[in-house]
């Protein structure tokens, strides 16, 4: 990508599932206990296909492998079910790695944040107090908010304009190349912190930084003109 800007951040905002939340491979599961009980297979490979897809996006997506007339809304009540149930045994998504390091930092440096989900709204703010993020990200933007979903940039120039900070002093931290490719449009810096999708070389060519963790976030913060970020293979 293009040489960095040397300008120091005003405001990081987060993708939500997979990024703050361990949910994508939690989702997974209940997506397959799902398939199981109504009659369909659904592989990985697919799933990693609707990561970081709007709603309606993924419902598209759904019906083109499986049908036009398959019960989309049904399944996502069968999904959502499985969901919960598996939480309120003690199996619900825990915090991403780095996270419980990154986040007294953010505060200390009292710098702006908001998380720029696609997520549906009722559904973004359940997880986030179920998960005792919800203090942490007073700002939030959901998928049902703005006009289009990623890979367009809507939800980040909406999180930026209620920060009230100019997108190109936003730094951006995604797990999808959906998101990646929205941030990148909404002219942000972006890092990213692989889950189930791996960063490819398209990736890598878009981000500032590939990083394992979120605690490595402090260094892309600390020294944003640094060009030997930590990076994974």
């Amino acid at each position: 990508m293009e040489e960095t800007s040397h300008m120091s951040f005003a405001a990081v905002i987060f993708d939500f599932d997979g990024t703050l939340l361990d949910t994508e491979r939690h989702n997974f599961l209940c997506w397959q206990l799902t398939a199981q009980s109504v009659g369909f297979e659904l592989s990985e490979e697919f799933y990693r296909s609707l990561i970081g897809l709007s709603l309606e996006d993924s419902n598209r997506r759904l019906r083109q492998k499986f049908g036009p007339d398959v019960p989309v809304d049904e399944w996502r009540v069968l999904r959502r079910q499985n969901f919960y149930s598996l939480w309120d045994q003690g199996q619900g998504p825990g915090w991403k790695a780095g996270l419980e390091q990154l986040l007294p930092y953010l505060k200390g440096r009292n710098l702006a944040r908001a998380i720029a989900s696609s997520s549906q709204k009722a559904e973004l703010d359940h997880k986030l107090e179920r998960s005792g993020l919800l203090e942490h990200f007073p700002t939030r933007v959901a998928g049902d908010e703005v006009a289009a979903g990623k890979p367009e940039p809507d939800v980040f120039l909406e999180a930026a304009q209620r920060l009230r900070v100019d997108p190109r002093r936003c730094l951006v931290v995604e797990d999808s190349l959906m998101g990646v490719l929205a941030a990148r449009r909404a002219e942000m810096q972006v890092v990213f912190v692989p889950d189930m999708l791996a960063a490819d070389q398209q990736v890598r060519e878009l981000c500032l930084a590939v990083l394992a963790s979120l605690d490595q976030l402090v260094d892309v913060l600390e020294n944003p003109g640094n060009q030997t970020l930590t990076r994974v293979p």
